[in-house]
C-alpha cells in the first residue's frame, strides 16, 4: 500500500495538471489524460489511491499541528517563528503562510475526490465494481471538508470537478449547509465501503472509518443520540479493539494499521520528500541527536509550569502511575530503549532540553535504515478506536445531563483508563471526559477542537495567560484565496 502510495499519487497529479478541457485547442499526444484515464478499475485504483496524497502533505498532516495544536493548552512554539507563534498568541493574521496552506491543501484533496467521482461515473465500469471507489472519494472529501468547517467556519461547498468556462469562484455556504455535506458524503461511504481492507490496499478508508467520523461530526454538533448510535455501529463491526499497551500506538514496529486504529495517514519513509513522516523532525529535542540528522528542532513543546498555572499544563495533566505519561511527554531522566537501540538507547537529560524542560515523544523514533531527514515511515494516527469508546461514553453522559454513572458508558471509558494504568471510575462528567480525552489523544491533533466543542476556550486558555478573543476561534480565511475570489467574505475579526 505504502509503495503504491509513490507511483498512483505522481500519476494522478499529473492527469490533474493537463485535464483543462481546450487546452491549447489541441489533441495530446501518445500521452494519457484524465478523459480517457477511467477505462478499467486498475486505473480507478491508481486515481483514488492518488487522492490520499495532499494528506501526505507537510502542509496538511506535517505542519497540521500548527493549527489543531498549537493554539491549545497543550502545547507552545519551541522558538519564535513567524508563521506559528502568531497562532500561538493569537496574533495571526490572514496572510499567515500555514493557515494558506492548510486550507489549500484540504481543497486540494476536495478536487481531487471530484474528479474522480465526476470521471469515472462515466466510465464503462459496472456499478458494482465503481460504488466502493465513489464511496472512497466522498470519504476523503467529507475529511477534508471536517477539518476546513471546524477552522474557518463555512466554507465553500465545491462537489464537482473545474470546468474551464464555468464558474470557479464559490461563495462560502453555511456551517450548518457545509456539515449537511460531510454528513451525507460519510453515510454514503458506509454504506458502501468494505468492512476490512488487507494487503496492498491496507490503509485505505472503511466503513468503521466512515462510521467513526460520522460519530465524531455528529459529537461535535451536539447531535448526541446520532453520535452514539454511529459510534455503537463501529464497535458492532468486531474489527476493532484497543491494543493492550498505549505505547505500541507510538511504537514503529506496531503503530501501523493496527487493531486499534480506524484511520492513518500512510508514509513511506525515505522516498520523495513528502512521502515520509515529517513530525519526528518538528518534535525532536532540538540539540539531542536523536535522529543523527539534521533535524529535530522541537519546533512544538509542551506546555509546563514556566508558562502556566501549576497543575494544568499537559504536563501536569497526567495523574500519579499513568503509563500514557511516558509515551506522550519526555520528562526529566526517563528512558526510552527502543530510540537508538543500537546506542542503548535515549535517555532525556535531566534539566529538560526545552524552554519547558519536556518535549513530545509521540512520533519521536529515533534513527534507522528507512529514517531520513524530516521522513519516517511510521503512520499518523487520525481515529483511534480509544476515540470510538470515549465518543459513546460522552454521548451517554451528555443524553444524560451532563453525570453518568451508567454502567454501559463507564465500562467503555474505563477500558481506556485502565489500559493506562489507572483505577476505573464510577462516574464520569464534562470536565472528566475533556481531561481523558486529553490525556488520551495529546498532541495526534484533538485538543483544540476538543476545546471548541467544550465551550470553555476562553475559559481555559486563559488559565496558561493566553487571550483569545471570541473572533480567534475561528482562523482567518487566506488573504489569497480573498484576493482570487471576490466572493468569499472575512471571518469577523480579522
Amino acid at each position: 500500500m505504502k509503495n503504491k502510495y509513490l507511483s498512483a499519487v505522481s500519476i494522478f497529479c499529473v492527469l490533474l495538471l493537463i485535464s483543462c478541457d481546450n487546452f491549447l485547442d489541441r489533441e495530446p499526444l501518445d500521452q494519457i489524460v484524465v478523459d480517457n484515464f477511467y477505462q478499467n478499475e486498475n486505473e480507478l485504483k491508481l486515481a483514488i489511491i492518488g487522492t490520499y496524497g495532499p494528506m501526505m502533505d507537510i502542509d496538511w498532516q506535517g505542519k497540521g499541528w500548527m493549527i489543531t495544536e498549537i493554539p491549545s493548552d497543550n502545547s507552545m512554539p519551541g522558538g519564535t517563528d513567524p508563521d506559528f507563534s502568531p497562532i500561538d498568541n493569537f496574533t495571526v493574521t490572514a496572510d499567515n503562510l500555514i493557515v494558506g496552506n492548510y486550507w489549500a491543501r484540504h481543497y486540494q484533496l476536495i478536487a481531487y475526490a471530484n474528479t474522480v467521482l465526476d470521471k469515472s461515473i462515466d466510465s464503462p465500469i459496472d456499478e458494482q465494481t465503481l460504488l466502493p471507489y465513489l464511496a472512497e472519494a466522498r470519504f476523503l472529501r467529507a475529511v477534508a471538508y471536517f477539518d476546513l468547517v471546524r477552522v474557518f467556519g463555512g466554507v465553500p461547498i465545491v462537489d464537482k470537478a473545474a470546468v474551464f468556462g464555468e464558474d470557479l469562484l464559490p461563495a462560502r455556504a453555511s456551517v450548518v449547509e457545509v456539515y449537511n455535506f460531510i454528513k451525507e458524503d460519510f453515510l454514503f461511504a458506509a454504506d458502501h465501503l468494505p468492512l476490512e481492507r488487507s494487503g496492498a490496499e491496507l490503509g485505505r478508508a472503511t466503513k468503521g472509518a466512515a462510521l467513526g467520523f460520522l460519530s465524531k461530526v455528529y459529537l461535535t454538533r451536539r447531535e448526541y443520540n446520532m453520535a452514539k448510535d454511529a459510534a455503537q455501529a463501529v464497535m458492532e463491526l468486531g474489527v476493532y479493539q484497543l491494543m493492550d499497551n498505549y505505547a505500541d500506538n507510538f511504537e514503529l514496529e506496531t503503530n501501523d494499521n493496527n487493531i486499534e486504529s480506524i484511520f492513518q495517514v500512510q508514509f513511506t519513509g525515505c522516498g520523495p520528500f513528502g512521502t515520509g513522516n515529517p513530525m519526528q523532525a518538528f518534535f525532536a529535542p532540538w540539540g539531542e541527536g536523536i535522529t543523527k540528522d539534521r533535524d529535530g528542532w522541537g519546533s512544538q513543546i509542551p506546555t509546563g509550569p514556566v508558562i502556566a498555572t501549576p497543575n494544568t499544563t499537559i504536563m501536569d495533566a497526567f495523574e500519579e502511575g499513568d503509563l500514557r505519561k511516558k509515551w506522550t511527554v519526555m520528562t526529566s531522566n526517563e528512558h526510552y530503549p527502543s530510540i537508538n537501540a543500537e546506542d542503548g538507547g535515549y535517555t532525556y537529560p535531566a534539566s529538560g532540553a526545552s524552554a519547558s524542560a519536556g518535549n513530545i515523544k509521540k512520533y519521536v523514533i529515533g534513527s534507522g535504515p528507512n529514517i531520513c531527514f524530516m521522513s519516517t515511515p511510521q503512520n499518523a494516527h487520525i481515529l483511534r478506536y480509544a476515540d470510538i469508546l470515549l465518543t459513546y461514553a460522552e454521548c451517554i453522559m451528555e443524553i444524560e445531563g451532563g453525570v453518568s454513572s451508567n454502567p454501559v458508558a463507564l465500562e467503555l471509558f474505563n477500558q481506556v483508563r485502565q489500559r493506562a494504568g489507572l483505577e476505573a471510575l464510577d462516574r464520569i462528567d464534562k470536565e472528566i471526559i475533556l481531561h481523558e480525552r486529553r490525556v488520551e489523544f495529546a498532541f495526534e491533533g484533538h485538543r483544540w477542537f476538543d476545546l471548541l466543542r467544550s465551550g470553555r476556550t476562553i475559559e481555559i486558555l486563559s488559565i496558561h495567560g493566553k487571550n483569545p478573543d471570541i473572533h480567534n476561534l475561528l482562523f482567518p480565511i487566506p488573504s489569497g484565496e480573498l484576493q482570487i475570489n471576490p466572493n468569499l467574505e472575512q471571518n469577523p475579526g480579522y
